[in-house]
This record gives C-alpha cells, structure tokens and sequence, in this order.
C-alpha cells in the first residue's frame, strides 16, 4: 500500500507517534501496514486544514480516509486532538481499531478473498473498492460510506471519552496511563459511578474546606508548606548541611538575618481510610447539587469521592493516606497515589459487611487518623470494641443512613441522611 497524503513520510515526529499507534496491545496483532498507521496518526495529530490528499492514488485506502476526512465528526474531533501527541494517539489507536473490525466485516460480507500470504482485511478490501471503482461504481460507494459511517461513530465516542478526560484532568486524576487501555477508559467514563465521582471532586476543589489540621503554624518540626523568616540559630540545619554547621558559623549568623526556611506545620497526621464496598452502597443517596436542586447519586461515589479528596489534600501538605476497602473481609492497603486513584475508579459494591474485622485491623494504625465509612452495620463485637477503646485509637465513624449504638458510645460518629463529599475534610 502507498501513502494517502501528500507527506514528508521521513518526517520524525509522524514516524514516532505511528510506532506508538501501532506498538499499543490493541493493534499488534493487526498486521497493520506502517504507512497505514503514518496515515492514521497525521490526519489526527495535524490540523485538518494542513492535511492535502495525493490526487494521483487510486488505491481504495486513500479513498477511504478521504472520505472519512471530509466529515463534519472528524474535523470535529481533529480541533479537539490535533497537536496534542496525547489524544491524537488515543484518537488513532481507536480509529484503527474500529476501522480494522468494519474491514473485516465488509471483506466477509463482500467474500473477498486474499491473495497472497499476509495480507491484511484492510488490504484486501482496499484493492476490492480500487477495482469496483471502474466496474462497479456503486457498490465501491456503498463499501465505503458503511465503512466511513462506522468511522464517524467511533469519532463520536472518543469525543465523549475526551469530554471525560476534561473532566479528570480539571479534578487532578491524571489521565495519561488510563488512555493507554482505551476499551477499559471508555468502560470507566461511561461508569454511572465514575461519572458521579468525578462531579462531586469538581464541586469539592472549587468549595471544600482547607483540612483542619493544617491550620496552625509551628517553628520547628512537622510538615513544609510556604517559607518565612529565620527566628533561631535552631533552624540553621534546615537549610544548610550538618557538616558545614562547625565551619565559619560567624557568617552563618550574619546570613540567618535574611535566611529563610520552610514555614511548618506540626499537627498533620497520616490517615487511614476505611471504606465500605459492601452490596448496599450501590444504593443512592441524596445529594444537593445546587441549593435549589438535588439527585440521587450511588453512596459508593460520595463515598470514594470523599476519600480521593482526603487524599489530594494530604498529599499537598506532605502527609499520606493509606485505603482499604473492606466489605466481610478489609481488603490490602493502598498507599501509593496513583494506584490509590486506579483503585477507587475500579470500585465496584458488591458483598456483605463486617465492622469487627475493621476494628480488629485499625489496631495495626495506632498512631494514625482513622476514619471509617460505612452503610450498613452488623453485629459489632463487644471485645473488638473495648480492644480499639483501651488502645487509644483515634477513629471516627461515618454513618451512610444508618447508625450502631454500642460504636457510638465508644467513638466519635457522624451520622448522614445525604452526601456530603468535604466529610472527611472537616472531620
């Protein structure tokens, strides 16, 4: 197969991102042609306006992408992908794809048959509509608009999936390696879950409180956050090397009077995060949008969005929050931020509850903030109880709609009859 447009195909930079189109797990098994993935990944990642078709091909591909090119949906999606190394490869990766699959079907549909060993759908079928081009013109005409109709299509849906990439980036979920798994970015920015969560952490950065914690200043020790001046010879080693502290201190002292040193926060603890993923938080909860409007919304989004939250705030002043989700059995930690996002995007609420086993694994934490979220209550064992009260534990519960007498006598609880996603913030 030859070229489409009329390119510099040496060009460094359209090479570069075609092995990456072509490299991904969805299309290595494609065979696909480098010059069809050059093609591919220059008519997304430059302007429409810059693209030009060689007039002299005859071959059914460049007649295809043409065709596809001429589209409102592609020029669309091109003003939203174009130059941006990012989406124009998460674009060409899921416009050959889908364009691979429609060949298929077309090349079975029309019982084209290869000729030649290793021949590809695509290149069978685009030798098939060269040829009906002078034979048979309408069937050619109908070949490509069903393959340029299914095109569009999938246009549309990763027009969606950026709208959803817009939305993640704006609440500090980085998107980078979920675009690397389109079919699972897709299942995730379709998720009823997801898309609730993502909401409530847009309305938290633009409304939440500032964590309670973090409030008052202290000269030495705790947290970094901002700079004042030097107040005392103390500090010194905190902006100068130990083994330099001996040498000269004279000039030390003349220099502390303009020093400046990271302002700090002594009181930020660690915090560990309980979450319920039990079948019941499935269920909705009520949530006021807007003073004047309010929905229902799954308790597991509230819920994880809360944690997230937490999680982003913490991270900015240097402390850490470690997650586990429990259900009848507390689930393995999640420390690491990234994965800790990874994990509450693929949150699903399925299974029972057991509060004994939180209490008996919080034991672990006790010199961490511990805040448990959860909906649905059990039988709590008295001794598990009195094992987490005799040990000081600082842990607090937040009751979904439900409530348990023995854990509000011993522990402070918050009791909620509808979400509210700066919970955790304020506690």
């Amino acid at each position: 197969m030859k070229g489409a447009l009329v390119e510099d195909y040496r060009n460094a930079v359209y090479r570069a991102l075609a092995r990456a189109v072509l490299g991904h797990f969805l299309l290595e098994n494609k065979k696909i042609p480098f010059i069809v993935g050059m093609d591919a990944s220059i008519v997304h990642y430059k302007p429409w306006t810059q693209i030009v078709f060689n007039p002299h091909s005859k071959e059914g591909w460049r007649i295809i992408l043409e065709n596809y090119y001429n589209t409102e949906t592609y020029k669309i999606l091109n003003n939203a992908v174009a130059g941006d190394p990012l989406l124009s490869k998460y674009a060409t990766i899921n416009f050959l794809n889908a364009l691979f699959k429609k060949a298929k079907e077309e090349a079975e549909k029309e019982e084209v048959k290869k000729r030649g060993k290793g021949r590809n759908d695509l290149e069978v079928l685009s030798d098939a509509i060269e040829n009906l081009a002078t034979k048979n013109p309408q069937k050619a005409e109908r070949i490509v608009k069903e393959i340029v109709s299914s095109l569009e299509k999938e246009a549309q849906e990763i027009l969606k999936d950026l709208e959803a990439v817009e939305s993640f980036t704006h609440v500090g979920i980085p998107v980078a390696q979920l675009l690397e798994k389109p079919e699972e970015f897709r299942e995730r920015a379709r998720n009823r879950i997801i898309v609730q969560l993502v909401k409530f952490l847009r309305k938290l950065r633009k409304e939440a409180p500032s964590l309670k914690q973090t409030r008052s200043p202290t000269l030495v020790g705790g947290r970094p956050l901002g700079v004042k001046r030097i107040q005392r010879m103390s500090e010194l080693p905190r902006i100068l090397p130990m083994e330099l502290l001996d040498d000269d201190l004279l000039t030390y002292k003349i220099a502390s009077k303009t020093a400046r040193v990271s302002e700090s926060y002594g009181s930020v603890q660690n915090y560990v995060v309980y979450l319920d993923k039990s079948g019941s938080m499935s269920e909705n909860i009520l949530y006021h949008s807007t003073p004047t409007q309010t929905e229902y919304v799954p308790k597991i989004s509230f819920a994880a969005a809360s944690a997230l939250a937490l999680a982003q705030a913490l991270r900015k002043v240097g402390a850490k929050m470690t997650l586990k989700l429990f259900d009848t059995e507390v689930h393995d930690p999640v420390t690491d931020y990234l994965q800790l996002i990874d994990t509450l995007m693929r949150i699903r609420a399925d299974s029972g509850t057991n509060i004994t086993n939180v209490l008996e694994d919080a034991l672990k934490h006790r010199d961490e903030r511990i805040i448990v979220i959860t909906d649905g209550i059990d039988v709590v064992s008295e001794e598990s109880v009195k094992k987490a009260k005799s040990a000081n534990l600082d842990v607090t519960f937040v009751f979904i709609k439900t409530d348990n007498e023995l854990l509000r006598k011993n522990f402070p609880c918050i009791h909620l009859k509808e979400a509210r996603p700066s919970i955790l913030l304020e506690i």
